[in-house]
């Protein structure tokens, strides 16, 4: 099973993430691990499409579901 961001989904995790590292705790405090893991992103299959979340380290979230493509 491959999960992806793609479209949609893609365009608004990267403006989300880009806004996001601007009042970061993790990002501004420079407190992010060497090997990154700074973002986790979760996907949740169901009957229509998946469901996107991505959750920072600093424990804001973020749902990027393109419900749209439902």
């Amino acid at each position: 099973m491959k999960f992806e961001l793609c479209g949609k989904e893609l365009k608004s995790f990267q403006e989300w993430d880009r806004e996001h590292q601007k009042v970061c705790k993790i990002v501004n405090g420079d407190t992010q691990a060497a090997i990154g893991g700074r973002l986790t992103f979760s996907f949740t299959p169901t009957g229509l499409g998946p469901a996107v979340s991505i959750e920072c380290a600093c424990g804001e979230k973020f749902n990027c579901t393109d419900y749209d493509s439902w």
